[in-house]
């Protein structure tokens, strides 16, 4: 099985970065405009979406400029339930974004596999309200199987940019015979890629405009020069 899961994620990750070529493009253009004009790009996801916003904050290779919208709830580890509680509740998002600095010109990824739960669609509409373009990171198969939660759209509906991730309905992707439930999910590793390869065209045309972005370099790196300094 672990081969399968080879060919298939390999083959998922070239699939979904040729079928995204033209948005990432575009996005990298938008975050481009939007920093050398002085504005902010935000980072948002709820439940497991969170650690794509992780994957864009405070990493090495990551850009400083990034600033995710979180609190201690929704990354608490005490409550294993809490986190998919509160991306179920309506009205929760202003917990999150009251006192934001964010307006026009500035833009947001929220990432959300399904594109439906409550704190994701309203904290996307509360961006929009602001004039902040929403960049959005689903499974366009997934959230189109699913309803949207009373009264709200989903979010594909309302995003200004919209990455597919590919993912199967229910994102894992791989039967074992004898498990009720497939295993493998695709939307962080295929997240990340898409995620990972708009930055770096970000990287490359705001140096070739000549401006010399903030970058997260690894905390580690000196330790390990520094010990083996000591040791020649």
């Amino acid at each position: 099985m672990r081969t399968t899961w080879q060919k298939h994620i390999v083959e998922l990750v070239e699939t979904a970065l040729e079928r995204n070529g033209d948005v990432i493009d575009d996005v990298a253009a938008a975050i481009t405009t939007a920093v050398l004009d002085g504005h902010h790009i935000y980072a948002f996801g709820a439940g497991h979406s969170l650690s794509l916003v992780n994957e864009m904050y405070r990493r090495a290779g990551g850009f400083k400029i990034v600033r995710p919208i979180w609190n201690a709830e929704l990354l608490s580890k005490e409550d294993e339930e809490l986190a998919g509680k509160l991306e179920n509740e309506v009205g929760y998002y202003a917990r999150l974004t009251d006192g934001l600095d964010w307006g026009p010109g500035d833009l947001c990824w929220v990432l959300s596999n399904s594109g439906r739960n409550a704190l994701v669609i309203e904290l996307a509409q509360d961006a929009k309200r602001h004039g902040v373009k929403v960049i959005a990171l689903s499974s366009l198969t997934h959230s189109g199987a699913v309803s949207a939660t009373p009264g709200l759209p989903k979010l594909p509906e309302i995003a200004d940019y919209i990455f597919d991730n590919l993912g199967a309905f229910g994102d894992a992707s791989i039967a074992i015979p004898g498990l009720a439930d497939p295993v493998a999910p695709t939307s962080t590793i295929i997240g990340a890629a898409l995620i990972q390869a708009t930055w770096a065209e970000v990287a490359e045309r705001l140096v070739a405009r000549g401006y010399v972005p903030e970058i997260w370099g690894s905390a580690n790196r000196g330790r390990v020069a520094a010990a083996k300094s000591s040791k020649e």
